[in-house]
């Protein structure tokens, strides 16, 4: 397949900058739109251009020829989007808007669009398929919605990708969801960990690794529409830190705090799509992952 030219929004943050790297490695060409934020200038490789931009402002894309967009940009903190609404759909709803908009004007015909699985789809006593009815508990997980349907536009082929709980190297230890990168910090600083709720609350850990991987795919393939993108297997946060125990040694002090106002108890997603259309299937389990991320951290 010939190089393609990639406008990669949320580039510098922790999913798209190894988006950035997975393009990088196989001789696309990427450009990068962040408005570091949350992103990091350190995380855009050398010679990758970053332009630093709020995508929410439509007269910040646009104005020049790609083969593909990756729309990475968001804001991601489900307490904060409950305080916040008005910031969470202007960034979410008219940045991907904007997105879109430039993508069209550009000539790209390929965007994959980073969605949420964890918090669009509510609690998941059983792993969520695609079909499941979506039932946000929050401004963010609502609003990443609304986006999905934004970047069904004629002349696009879109696929979007909901993401179950992501980690790896590069990811902040500040933003919510990012608890192994939290208890990473607190483990190797000797400080407490803190778990919100009994620590029975589950997730599906995903390896940032494995993401990027999903995203070349969705660009490359012939499909479109949504793919849940995870393990699906659930684990809770008590089983985690037995896990990182196995890797990092004995834990800290664990410090239990009240569970956090629109958190979800469960979150697991169905992965028989991706893998029953040949997109894609997870290859690096738990363990594995948080071997890798230990050593990069």
């Amino acid at each position: 397949m010939a190089a393609r030219r990639v406008l990669v929004t949320g580039g510098a943050g922790f999913v798209g900058s190894h988006v950035v790297d997975a393009l990088h490695a196989r001789g696309d060409e990427a450009v990068v739109v962040d408005d570091l934020s949350t992103g990091d200038r350190a995380n855009v490789r050398a010679g990758v251009e970053l332009r630093v931009a709020d995508i929410a402002d439509g007269r910040a894309l646009g104005g020049e020829r790609f083969d593909a967009v990756v729309h990475c940009a968001a804001k991601t903190k489900v307490v904060q989007s409950m305080e916040q609404p008005g910031l969470y759909r202007r960034v979410i709803v008219d940045g991907t808007r904007n997105v879109v908009d430039a993508a069209l004007a550009s000539g790209a015909r390929d965007v994959v669009n980073i969605s949420t699985g964890g918090a669009i789809y509510g609690e998941t006593p059983v792993c969520a398929d695609e079909e499941t009815a979506l039932r946000p508990l929050s401004p963010y997980g609502a609003y990443k919605a609304e986006a999905e349907g934004i970047v069904q536009r004629p002349g696009l082929r879109a696929v979007t990708l909901r993401l179950a709980n992501v980690y790896g190297p590069r990811q902040r230890s500040d933003l919510e969801g990012g608890v192994i990168s939290i208890f990473l910090g607190a483990w190797r600083e000797g400080r407490p960990l803190t778990v919100f709720g009994d620590g029975t609350a589950e997730r599906d850990y995903l390896y940032v690794g494995d993401v990027a991987e999903a995203v070349l795919a969705a660009l490359d393939a012939g499909v479109s529409g949504v793919y849940n993108i995870g393990t699906g297997a659930a684990t809770s946060v008590n089983a985690l830190i037995a896990e990182m125990s196995r890797v990092l040694g004995p834990a800290p002090r664990v410090i239990h705090a009240p569970p956090r106002e629109g958190e979800i108890q469960r979150s697991c997603l169905d992965i028989t799509k991706a893998a029953r259309d040949g997109l894609w299937s997870p290859r690096t389990s738990l363990a594995e992952g948080l071997e890798r991320t230990s050593r990069a951290t």
